[in-house]
């Protein structure tokens, strides 16, 4: 179910040529498909910075990410369409290791790119 987000937001989203780390970025950005370890929830993060994130497998929201970098991490914002203005997620993402990070304290595993 990630993996099929991760292709129809390739091919929904228009490529912003933006990149999501900016120049004097500290962490990079969590570029890939995430999910807790029970898979309730999932994030997937792309270079070309369309962004989505599911809930019981569900795609629950999507649009483009950008990040603003820390020592540790950063804020990955996640900007999605809404009718009157665009709607705005904010996490706190804290890398714990190459393929863990915490998004705003759940633990998410890196299961591809």
């Amino acid at each position: 179910m990630l993996r099929r987000l991760a292709m129809s937001l390739a091919l929904a989203l228009p490529v912003v040529t933006a990149s999501a780390v900016p120049a004097a970025a500290q962490s990079a950005a969590p570029i890939g498909v995430w999910r807790t370890a029970d898979g309730s929830e999932g994030l997937v993060v792309q270079a070309n910075r369309s962004c989505g994130f599911l809930f019981r497998g569900r795609p629950r929201y999507s649009g483009t990410c950008t990040w603003q970098s820390s020592y540790r991490g950063g804020i990955l914002t996640l900007t999605y369409p809404m009718p009157l203005a665009p709607g705005h997620i904010r996490w706190s993402i804290v890398w714990i290791n190459a393929t863990t990070i915490t998004v705003t304290g759940d633990v998410f595993h890196k299961i591809g790119n």
